[in-house]
């Protein structure tokens, strides 16, 4: 989930800008009134939703490691709530254009692949997937663990689990499949060329679709109006920003063809290592700690500036 320009006001005329780090939700939390008794309720909501994350996230590193057949189970039974709660809240908000991202589809992938489970060609193709753009494009919208916020561990969720649990099936298939309705078969696992079609090309070819039916959708079907967030006017008119200038370098013109040809490229470099992360058990733990490793991050950026700007808005009230 990407973040939002945001200013916060302080009594007297001062404005702080968090403008890198706000998400929409934030956004929207921060222009509401809150009474004492509310607000109090919501700092208490936010300190259990922030011990509940800190007890899944190790849950989850555990289960990586040590219990790889309770990942398909967690993912089987969490993704439905995560995305409910979502669908909800954006559609609430009118930020249900972020439902049309690749994210969302690349997990409906993974989610009707893990009842197929035996069929390594499409195991290939969601690995690709998940190691590829899923994973790199929480760079591209800074998604940050802010363990307090849901919004923003959701979308981290929805980035990073794919990965997680593409590793354990692909190095661990007979654990990860122990419990779960199928055994996974992840097919041959020695160098072979064909396997470029199916972790590269299909995936690449994917991205290609989903951009088409996107572009279909907000360009013709059904234009979004001013008031609507989107990942399309989000990059392409967020200022100051290195992606606003690659969308906007020849003119604001020329930001549709720029916006689709640049998420072309994100994802063909993104996909570029995928064959390394199957076929190297170390290049893959690289890649998942590095991404990991990014979004923590972005989510102590969080607290050592926006969530330090809060606390002194507060103060000053």
């Amino acid at each position: 989930m990407p973040s939002h320009d945001n200013t916060v006001n302080v009594n007297g005329g001062y404005e702080i800008n968090t403008s890198k780090m706000e998400s929409p939700y934030v956004q929207l939390e921060k222009q509401e009134t809150v009474a004492p008794t509310q607000k109090k309720k919501s700092r208490l909501r936010e300190k259990l939703y922030h011990v509940f994350t800190v007890v899944v996230l190790v849950t989850l590193s555990h289960l990586a490691l040590h219990a790889q057949w309770l990942l398909p189970i967690f993912y089987a039974i969490s993704l439905p709530i995560v995305i409910s709660i979502r669908i909800f809240i954006y559609f609430k908000n009118k930020w249900h254009y972020f439902l049309l991202d690749f994210c969302y589809y690349a997990n409906l992938a993974w989610f009707i692949f893990i009842w197929i489970a035996d069929s390594p060609r499409m195991f290939a193709v969601v690995f690709g997937i998940a190691n590829g753009p899923l994973l790199w494009a929480m760079v591209v919208y800074r998604n940050s663990l802010v363990f307090h916020n849901h919004d923003k561990v959701s979308s981290s969720f929805i980035h990073i689990v794919p990965g997680t649990l593409s590793f354990a099936i692909r190095w661990y298939p007979k654990t990860t499949s122990t419990h779960w309705v199928k055994d996974f078969n992840v097919g041959n696992t020695d160098w072979d060329p064909e396997m470029l079609i199916w972790l590269f090309l299909i995936p690449l070819c994917c991205f290609l679709f989903h951009s088409g039916m996107y572009a279909l959708v907000i360009h013709v079907i059904k234009k979004p109006g001013p008031e609507h967030f989107l990942s399309y006017n989000y990059l392409g008119t967020k200022k100051g920003g290195c992606i606003h200038s690659l969308f906007n370098c020849c003119g604001e013109g020329s930001r549709k063809f720029f916006f689709y040809f640049f998420n072309w490229l994100f994802c063909f470099c993104s996909l570029t290592g995928v064959v390394l992360s199957f076929y190297f058990f170390a290049a893959h733990c690289v890649l998942l700690v590095t991404l990991t490793l990014i979004i923590v991050y972005n989510g102590a950026s969080y607290y050592m500036h926006v969530f330090s700007v809060r606390g002194f808005v507060d103060e000053i009230e």
